[in-house]
């Protein structure tokens, strides 16, 4: 699956005896670099959106994410009253 020395160790060898081995040698190829390449992309795709998470978060249970949120919820109500008495009324 990682093709090193594919074609001389393999390949060649097995199609001077058998010439329409490429029938299994191609789809092989094919199937097993593309299931490789999709490994390697869920794998970044994984990290990155692990990365994403606020590490606040990402350690925390369900009742205490619910406990984070209200914070964040109550913090975000606070800092809308204080602008909202900073604006002048026309």
């Amino acid at each position: 699956m990682t093709l090193e020395s594919w074609s001389m160790g393999i390949v060649r060898p097995v199609m001077e005896t058998h010439p329409f081995a490429w029938i299994f040698f191609v789809p092989f190829i094919m199937i097993a670099t593309f299931t490789i390449l999709n490994l390697f992309i869920g794998i970044i795709v994984s990290t990155m959106q692990e990365l994403a998470i606020s590490p606040e978060v990402s350690t925390k249970s369900g009742p205490e994410i619910l406990e984070v949120l209200g914070r964040i919820d109550t913090d975000l109500q606070t800092l809308r009253a204080q602008i909202e008495k900073q604006q002048p009324r026309s």
